[in-house]
């Protein structure tokens, strides 16, 4: 099985020293890639020597242009899974093996991790998030798909390649560019009875004070949502 994993960066100078000796350290994959989406704070030169596959675009188209180029080498690459990590430093490249066992024991066609599972964690997780996932997204998602999961939007995830060759899934359609894509896959491969299953895994949010995410209120939210309401209403 040929694994690679893409990994969207934004403007992250302050992170990227150190994430990027873990994932040389500890990224159990065949192909890595590091999609630079229009970086202007540093990131871009940080990244360029590396020594990992990358790619940078001119400016944020956003992070579903990133993931959706990261498919599409992939398939260049001819591999068999694909699987995404945040370039934020939340998720710990050491536990990329839990998103990949299931994968190569044949065990599941799509892989998510969950830090409400047993075993997972979320240190410093805004009261928020805390709140509205188990209780909006997770719920949104268990009447619409008949499907009860714990953490319907963590990003530390992996596919086979299978799902976006399905003739359903139109994984290339620009209007899925910004935080759709993540969750029209998952969707799709929910509503198409693809094997999915979650693990546990921690995601490390900074402390109290510091920024720990780029989604937009409102407009970040609704692009989050809307992708499950319109596959499990079967509108797209």
């Amino acid at each position: 099985m040929k694994s690679l994993c893409v990994m969207p960066v934004y403007n992250q100078v302050a992170e990227l020293p150190e994430l990027l000796r873990r994932c040389r350290d500890h990224m159990p994959v065949d192909e890595f890639l590091i999609v630079d989406n229009g970086s202007d704070d540093g990131s871009g030169e940080l990244i360029a020597g590396s020594g990992f596959r990358c790619i940078r675009l001119d400016h944020n188209y956003g992070i579903g242009r990133a993931l959706r180029i990261g498919v599409e080498e992939a398939l260049r690459l001819d591999c068999d899974v694909v699987l995404n990590i945040a370039g934020n430093g939340k998720m710990l490249p050491e536990q990329m093996d839990r998103i990949l066992e299931p994968l190569a024991a044949g065990d599941a066609d799509y892989v998510t991790g969950s830090r409400f599972l047993a075993g997972g964690e979320s240190p410093n997780l805004p009261l928020f998030r805390r709140i509205s996932i188990p209780l909006v997204v997770n719920t949104v998602v268990r009447l619409l798909f008949h499907r009860k999961i714990t953490d319907a939007t963590c990003g530390y995830r992996g596919f086979r390649l299978d799902l976006v060759k399905h003739p359903e899934v139109r994984w290339q359609d620009e209007r899925l560019d910004r935080y759709q894509f993540e969750y029209y896959l998952y969707a799709k491969a929910l509503k198409l009875k693809f094997r999915c299953v979650e693990v546990p895994i921690s995601m490390v949010y900074p402390p109290r004070g510091r920024r720990y995410s780029k989604i937009p209120p409102v407009v970040g939210w609704y692009q989050m949502l809307e992708p499950w309401i319109t596959v499990g209403l079967g509108i797209r």
